[in-house]
């Protein structure tokens, strides 16, 4: 696996994650954005819009064209992005504070949102007998403290990555060295996992800013 330098603009693009769920429902076979909608429960013209930046951005491919009658369908494919990670180059970001930040709010927000959610629905629906073992929604918040050195900390980064792309692949990177490699220090991981499609049907995720509205 290989990490490559994102853009801001490809973090905008990825902020949205109807996005990344565009991504992963035409990774496995074309799909044309008919189909995508239909599967998403959205606007085919609404969608349309989030296809054209993914193929944009060189996320999404064109990989055929059909003719059907007067109408011609566009099959689009997931780009193969199984080696690549992407991450954000800091003296670049440092110059869009404010989209990283926001960024990062816009990911972990619909979660959080999801997991409050949840949790409302446990307590409202116990009291008349409800029972439940788990949250409803598939949502999870993971914390775990760690005591190692900047080294072990960096690796245990990967590590995570692999463990998420359930893959043993080694990550082609290189740490730029701040000389605490070797510090012992106390360290704090929080992982924020939630299904986009729960999101979506509670009406979590935000459109994007840059969306065009529907018109009447």
């Amino acid at each position: 696996m290989k990490y490559k330098s994102s853009s801001v603009e490809l973090i905008k693009i990825l902020s949205d994650p109807r996005r990344s769920r565009i991504l992963q429902l035409a990774a496995d076979k074309p799909a044309t954005v008919k189909m995508l909608a239909e599967q998403m429960g959205e606007d085919p013209l609404r969608l349309y819009y989030h296809v054209k930046k993914l193929v944009k951005a060189e996320l999404l491919e064109l990989k055929e064209s059909r003719q059907q009658g007067n109408l011609t369908e566009h099959y689009y494919q997931t780009a193969d992005l199984n080696d690549v990670i992407y991450r954000g180059n800091a003296e670049e970001n440092a110059q869009h504070l404010e989209t990283i930040v926001a960024f990062v709010h816009r990911k972990l927000e619909p979660g959080l949102r999801l997991l409050q959610k949840g949790l409302e629905k446990i307590r409202e629906e116990s009291p008349s007998g409800a029972k439940f073992e788990r949250n409803p929604y598939h949502v999870n918040v993971l914390n775990v403290d760690s005591r190692c050195t900047g080294r072990e900390w960096q690796e245990s980064m990967d590590r995570i990555v692999q463990a998420i792309n359930n893959t043993q692949e080694p990550i082609e990177r290189k740490w730029a060295s701040d000389g605490r490699e070797d510090e012992i220090g106390s360290y704090h991981y929080v992982v924020v996992s939630y299904r986009i499609e729960d999101a979506e049907k509670l009406g979590l995720i935000e459109p994007s800013e840059e969306e065009p509205e529907e018109e009447d």
